[in-house]
């Protein structure tokens, strides 16, 4: 094999290898969720990270959680606190909006868990429902990197609803 070959091939091989990595992408931030059992509401701060693989511009899927960060009290137990954790994996279906917007839905399985803290002493609750939601990606100049807006209703069963308000940053590898 004489260097021309070699050179070409080393050239395709990188190609290649990138076009395969920019399919991996990875996302975190602030999540602002919202637990309602139609009697009592709380709103933890969390934190999420996101991550997955696009199979094409149009379809991906992924894994994501949530925990929360900055618990939240009800005003008839202050001394309570409380927070909602997620785990979702999902299904999501995109369409390019321009060169530099994806917008998508998607609908996956989220386990949330809703635990009581009071003096060390903690009680938890989870449940599994089916999840949809919405969203877009917003590519930050030509880099890898985007701004990832997402709404996200993670569970809607027994009269209780969570949902979730995701706000970061991410990159495409």
């Amino acid at each position: 094999m004489n260097k021309k070959h070699i050179a070409l091939f080393s050239a395709a091989m990188m190609f290649s290898t990138s076009v395969f990595c920019q399919n991996w992408y990875i996302d975190g931030g602030a999540g602002f969720v919202n637990f309602d059992d139609g009697v009592d509401e709380i709103s933890p701060t969390n934190l999420y990270l996101r991550g997955g693989y696009r199979f094409n511009p149009y379809f991906s899927i992924g894994l994501e959680s949530s925990v929360t960060v900055s618990p939240d009290q009800l005003p008839s137990v202050p001394d309570v606190d409380l927070s909602v954790s997620a785990v979702t994996f999902f299904l999501r279906g995109g369409v390019p909006v321009g060169e530099s917007v994806l917008i998508y839905g998607q609908i996956g399985r989220t386990n949330t868990e809703l635990t009581a803290e009071y003096q060390g002493l903690e009680i938890s609750e989870d449940d599994n429902d089916t999840s949809l939601g919405f969203g877009a990606e917003i590519d930050i100049g030509n880099s890898p990197a985007y701004v990832a807006l997402n709404y996200t209703l993670y569970n809607n069963n027994d009269g209780v609803d969570v949902t979730g308000l995701n706000i970061g940053v991410g990159a495409r590898f």
